[in-house]
């Protein structure tokens, strides 16, 4: 049973909330302030890189601008989704140093009289207006800056009274105005850790120590992407610190372009920053009371999302979709096509409904309208599924046996399917499947009967290993490849039971992988690439040693690919392409294999090898052998 092409898909975006680097705080100590003299003397050193009085604060003028996006691939691997998040600044910056030590100081830091404040995020607009700056970025609130003897920041802390957004902001302005690694050396190349990741960075000081330029070369990782392995890069980055002749901070400018892609290619993320401190007047000011604590306290890269996180997460995603909208929309509609891009429209009508739950029936009103074209209907499942939450659930579970959704019997089997989508299925949904099953069963009604049982095996999927529900849900999936008699109810029953991932399907599916039935052969490989024992990969192995048809090896092959293959496994699948057993035709899926797994590993080069030599091999297939046997050699060392 095919699986619909919008089937929703939550977007992998915990990486860009939740990144980051865990901070070590146990050196930080509340010690008693040593007062500077107003004319402190500049040391001969390089460093500390900039000098502070006690008391007197600094105020600058700062412009900030900065454009993100960042590129995910949603789990299905289908759908790009792009987030994008703009920010322009300009205001007031202080700086008020409250402690001086001969081991580093601390700084004061409040943003003043903001004159610009954009700030929007995949289109959505955080500070609109000065109600809103009022609430997000009081001017009340501050950070304090910890700084060591040479001056670099080592941490910034916060009470439980600044708003996130400020303390969010301010961590990473604060990350960017002060170097985190400083030597006393005239050029140096370091390891920086920032919010962003960690990057390679020269540092020079030039113009008689007055200035400090660092060139941030290389970034290592990126904490936005730290689902992916390797990426390629091009960065232009330039800071340049600057300090008048009595040590004091003058100005920092900073400009930096980043553009990181997939190794294939594919946007990942790319940054655009400018950013401007320019000094503007100094006055002494009283010291905070000492009762003051800022009891909160982060490293420069550590980002932390403060709030709830799948409500930000559902409102980025929303992008402005409410549910009226959607309703709007889809009741104007006569065809999924008519909505415009269908997966934009339904990645944000799914976070509408998850912001907005208690409105989920009126979504189950449309489905039931009279007239409605059997794909509108599928779609609104689709919504539902994505949603996934308690009212989605039981709004589909009403809908699916509806009398409406009955009145397209070949769209039926296709919505009941959708119940199979859930990430996190209730009992419920589980139990009207498998009553579905059995009526469908007893009444003949073969479409709805193996629709159901498709779903019902997703839905074990999701369920903890051995538990009551998996256990009974289970059973009639069991019972039907049991009572399976043609090759067409035996296909159809090894597909269901693999779609549970359980235990059981190595037992009950291994001994197919001899059938006389191609397609029978093909279901119980593909039922197998779950199974959870490490034994499965030994019996496609082996069913493949002596499989004859392209079609089946190709379905076999899918199925190693998506397991564990350790080097004795790779060693006797080489055996097999080398000896010839590989039909032609199959050569495609064999590469899927190889390509994940080119780890110079001698069994690996072996495959490519051989397939260099077969004749009559198709031109694209030919290119990508040769392409990746380069790459083995390159990784060898030529």
């Amino acid at each position: 049973m095919r699986r619909s092409k919008l089937a929703v898909r939550t977007a992998a975006l915990t990486t860009l909330l939740l990144a980051g680097a865990v901070p070590a705080w146990h050196f930080f100590h509340r010690s008693a302030p040593v007062v500077a003299t107003p004319q402190a003397a500049v040391s001969p050193s390089r460093l500390p890189l900039y000098q502070w009085t006690v008391g007197e604060e600094r105020t600058y003028h700062f412009v900030w601008n900065d454009l993100q996006r960042i590129a995910f691939t949603v789990p299905g691997g289908e759908e790009l989704q792009r987030f994008d998040g703009v920010m322009n600044l300009d205001g007031e910056l202080t700086l008020q140093a409250l402690e001086v030590r001969e081991n580093g100081a601390r700084l004061r830091l409040a943003l003043k009289r903001l004159s610009r404040h954009e700030v929007t995020f995949s289109g959505q607009s955080l500070l609109p207006d000065a109600a809103s700056l009022q609430e997000h970025l009081p001017e009340s609130a501050s950070a304090w800056l910890e700084l060591n003897g040479q001056g670099a920041l080592v941490g910034v802390r916060y009470s439980d009274a600044e708003p996130p957004m400020f303390r969010q902001f301010t961590q990473s302005l604060a990350a960017e105005l002060f170097p985190t690694e400083l030597r006393d050396a005239t050029e140096w190349t370091a390891v920086e850790s920032t919010h962003l990741g960690q990057v390679e960075a020269n540092f020079q000081f030039q113009d008689d120590r007055a200035r400090l330029s660092r060139r941030r070369t290389r970034y290592q990782s990126l904490r936005a992407a730290s689902h992916v392995p390797a990426f390629q890069q091009k960065l232009s980055s330039l800071t340049q610190f600057d300090r008048d002749p009595d040590g004091f901070l003058a100005a920092v400018s900073l400009n930096e372009i980043l553009d990181a892609t997939h190794t294939d290619g594919r946007p990942l993320l790319s940054r655009r920053v400018r950013l401007r401190l320019t000094f503007s007047t100094r006055q002494q000011k009283p010291l905070p009371p000492s009762t003051e604590a800022k009891s909160i306290v982060r490293a420069p890269s550590q980002l932390v999302f403060e709030g709830d996180e799948e409500r930000a997460l559902a409102t980025s995603q929303a992008a402005g979709m409410t549910v009226d909208l959607m309703l709007e929309a889809l009741a104007s509609a006569n065809d999924p096509a008519a909505v415009g891009d269908t997966g934009t429209f339904a990645r944000r009508a799914i976070a509408a409904l998850k912001l907005e739950p208690h409105r989920t029936g009126e979504l189950g009103a449309l489905f039931k309208r009279p007239g409605v074209a059997p794909a509108m209907r599928e779609l609104m499942l689709d919504l539902l599924a994505g949603a996934g939450h308690a009212e989605a659930q039981a709004a589909l579970r009403e809908l699916i046996v509806s009398k409406e959704a009955r009145e397209h019997p070949g769209a039926h089997a296709m919505m009941v399917q959708r119940a199979g989508f859930f990430r996190e299925p209730e009992p419920e949904t589980g139990r009207l499947l498998a009553r579905m099953n059995a009526e469908a069963r007893a009444s003949g009604d073969v479409g709805t009967e193996r629709a159901s049982a498709y779903a019902l095996g997703a839905v074990v999927s999701h369920l903890p290993a051995g538990s009551p529900e998996a256990v009974e849900f289970l059973r009639p999936l069991e019972d039907a490849l049991i009572q399976a008699d043609s090759p067409e109810a035996l296909e159809h029953s090894l597909r269901a039971l693999g779609n549970s991932g359980a235990e059981r399907v190595m037992d009950l599916a291994s001994p197919h992988l001899r059938d006389a039935s191609p397609t029978v052969r093909a279901a119980a490989a593909s039922a197998l690439r779950t199974a959870p024992q490490e034994a499965a990969t030994g019996m496609l192995l082996e069913a493949l040693s002596s499989e004859t048809e392209r079609a089946v090896q190709a379905v076999y092959l899918d199925a190693l690919n998506g397991r564990t293959l350790g080097g004795a496994e790779l060693e006797r699948l080489s055996v097999w392409v080398i000896s010839g057993g590989l039909a032609v035709g199959a050569e495609a899926p064999l590469l899927n294999v190889l390509t994940v797994r080119m780890d110079d590993s001698d069994a690996v080069l072996r495959m490519l090898q051989a397939l260099s030599m077969r004749p009559g091999q198709q031109p694209a297939t030919r290119a990508r052998v040769m392409a990746l046997m380069a790459q083995a050699s390159a990784s060898r060392g030529g």
